[in-house]
């Protein structure tokens, strides 16, 4: 058996899974979760071996208290304008946990790993049929 096909189409399957537990998430937030309006306020910059940038936004809670977040997910190119307004979503009571939740953001966390899972796992399943 090729052990390289075997592990190409597990790393491939877990990617799958992981966009699907975040599509699912997202699914039941958007559902039981407060959403609201954020403004991008400016970019967190890291330098590892590139730029990485992360949004950070700004919104007002239920409770009218003003808050910001810099957004986990870092990428080498800017998904939103300063000053533009977004989608942000947080649990019931939780506005200390918010989520942004535009399309950018959305296709970078699920439909990126997604495709590469896709493609990682049809590669490793057809180096098993011709193995």
């Amino acid at each position: 058996m090729n052990s390289g096909a075997v592990i190409t189409t597990i790393i491939g399957g877990s990617l799958v899974c992981f966009a699907l537990v975040q599509a699912r998430r997202i699914r039941n937030l958007r559902r039981t979760g407060v959403t609201v309006v954020g403004t991008v306020v400016g970019y967190e910059r890291t330098v590892d071996d590139g730029a990485l940038y992360a949004p950070m936004i700004t919104f007002v809670d239920e409770r009218g208290t003003r808050r910001q977040f810099t957004v986990a997910a870092r990428s080498s190119w800017l998904l939103h304008d300063v000053g533009e307004e977004v989608a942000v979503i947080y649990p019931l009571g939780r506005p200390s946990d918010p989520r942004l939740t535009s399309r950018a953001h959305l296709l970078m966390e699920i439909g990126l790993p997604l495709a590469v899972g896709a493609m990682f796992a049809m590669f490793g399943l057809l180096g098993l049929r011709q193995g």
